[in-house]
């Protein structure tokens, strides 16, 4: 079937940090990237997708300076544009290192830790509501930024400067494995999990277009059997 777009080719400039699989280098792009690219390349467009720190790409999305960021759940800001269609799941899984006997149970259970916190990063609840309570006690919330605040947060925690740390399950996997930490550190408990998004800028004026397309792409590229083949190569589970 012919994609039926708008006529005019467009340049989607998509930002965030390193969230890999999700979107990882600029050369390996990350699944949440090749889907998008095929999808806009069927309507006539190219996604430009450069990494920058998460909280800088929401701002600048949010501006309308770029037209959109991967990785946001409805959380991050009621304002973007969202579709239909999620890029993923996303929830709270801790890591420790190995040999430690702390687990995640409840809220209570992080008052005997020191956590690493991503600057920027809007955690689902209960863990956002306490880290955001605790964010100015170092003690308890130790923030991480840059643009891989990941990495940095998971060698803090095999070092021993931190106790634990929090990400997307499917993060922690495919990054464990990446740093060779994977038998180094263990998962310790995690929280219920949620729908992520490719969110478009609320002042682009195609943004709503653009979520409608990215809709339909992800859906045919499932039902094709398309979807499969790129989530294979990066070791994830279809979502849905």
């Amino acid at each position: 079937m012919v994609w039926t777009g708008t006529a005019k080719a467009d340049v989607i400039r998509v930002r965030a940090d390193d969230w890999c699989p999700y979107n990882c280098s600029e050369q390996k792009k990350g699944y949440g990237i090749e889907v998008a690219e095929e999808v806009f390349a069927a309507a006539g467009h190219r996604v430009q997708y450069q990494l920058a720190p998460w909280s800088r790409s929401l701002e600048d999305c949010l501006r309308g300076e770029i037209d959109a960021v991967i990785g946001a759940a409805p959380v991050d800001s009621p304002d973007l544009v969202f579709g239909a269609e999620p890029i993923g799941q996303w929830d709270s899984t801790f890591v420790i290192r190995k040999g430690q006997s702390w687990r995640y149970d409840g809220v209570a259970s992080l008052e005997r830790i020191k956590l690493a916190a991503i600057i920027g990063y809007i955690y689902m609840d209960p863990v956002g509501g306490y880290i955001e309570a605790n964010k100015k006690n170092r003690a308890r919330v130790d923030p991480v930024g840059g643009t891989q605040p990941l990495e940095q947060s998971l060698k803090m925690v095999a070092a021993g400067r931190i106790d634990a740390a929090v990400e997307s399950r499917a993060v922690l996997e495919y990054k464990l494995r990446q740093m060779g930490l994977t038998g180094k550190l263990d998962y310790a408990g995690a929280t219920q999990s949620g729908p992520i998004y490719i969110a478009f800028s609320p002042k682009h004026p195609k943004a709503r277009e653009y979520a409608d397309l990215l809709d339909q792409g992800v859906a045919r590229l499932r039902a094709s059997g398309r979807l499969r083949q790129i989530l294979d190569r990066y070791g994830v589970r279809d979502w849905k």
